[in-house]
C-alpha cells in the first residue's frame, strides 16, 4: 500500500512548487537591488578630507577679483569657452549677478597641496541626472595640518534648470558633490581621481612649476 495519498503528494508538490517561486522572486530582488547600487564614492588623496561646500548668488559685483578663480579656468592657463567670457569677468554685463561655489579641505597629510582641479556637481536625487557641472582651478595653497576653504566664482547658475515666470515651481530635489579631480603638491606630486585622463592633470602641474 502507498504510503502517501493522493492529497498529500499533491500538497507536496504545491509547497516545492511554491519554494521555487520564491526563490526566482528572491533571485530577481537580489539582481534588481544590484543594479540600483550607488556608485563607488569619489576619492581623496591620503589624508586630504572634504569637511563642507556650497554656492550662493552674489551680485552685482567687481568685474576683476585677483582673490577668485573664474569657472572655466583650465589647467593650462585657457578658458574652455572663450566665446563666453561673461561667465569669468562679467565683461558683457557688469551688472549681472555671479555664483559663489567653495569648499573647505583639510590637509592631514605631511605634504601642501598647491593646486587643484575640482568639479562641483549638482544631482537630481530622483533620477540621478547630473543637472549641472562646474570645473575650477584653486591655486590657493593648503598647508600641511591645515583647513583652507577655496572659493571660485561663475556667471553660470548651478543647474540648468531654469524656472519660468508664472509657472509652476520644480518638484525636483538635488543633491550637491565636489569631486577633487587633481591635486598637486608642493613637491611637484601630482594625485589623480581614478579614472581621470593625464590630459586633465599634466597641464595642472606644468602650469605650478611655471
Amino acid at each position: 500500500m502507498n504510503r502517501f495519498s493522493e492529497p498529500g503528494v499533491g500538497r507536496l508538490v504545491e509547497l516545492m512548487t511554491m519554494r521555487i517561486v520564491s526563490t526566482l522572486m528572491l533571485s530577481l530582488w537580489a539582481l534588481t537591488c544590484v543594479g540600483q547600487t550607488a556608485p563607488p564614492k569619489d576619492q581623496t588623496p591620503p589624508g586630504v578630507m572634504i569637511r563642507k561646500y556650497k554656492w550662493e548668488k552674489v551680485g552685482p559685483g567687481p568685474i576683476v577679483d585677483s582673490n577668485f578663480k573664474a569657472e572655466a579656468d583650465s589647467p593650462n592657463g585657457t578658458t574652455s569657452d572663450p566665446n563666453t567670457p561673461a561667465q569669468a569677468s562679467g565683461v558683457k554685463d557688469q551688472n549681472a549677478p555671479f555664483f559663489l561655489y567653495s569648499v573647505e579641505l583639510k590637509n592631514d597629510g605631511s605634504k601642501a597641496i598647491k593646486a587643484i582641479l575640482w568639479d562641483y556637481l549638482i544631482i537630481d536625487s530622483a533620477t540621478n541626472e547630473e543637472l549641472g557641472r562646474h570645473e575650477f582651478v584653486s591655486f590657493e595653497k593648503v598647508g600641511s595640518n591645515a583647513v583652507r576653504a577655496l572659493t571660485v566664482r561663475s556667471r553660470l547658475t548651478p543647474s540648468r534648470i531654469v524656472t519660468v515666470q508664472g509657472s509652476q515651481p520644480s518638484t525636483t530635489t538635488t543633491v550637491e558633490r565636489v569631486i577633487l579631480k587633481c591635486v598637486v603638491f608642493d613637491d611637484g606630486t601630482l594625485w589623480e581621481q581614478p579614472g581621470t585622463t593625464p590630459q586633465n592633470c599634466e597641464p595642472l602641474r606644468r602650469r605650478v612649476r611655471n
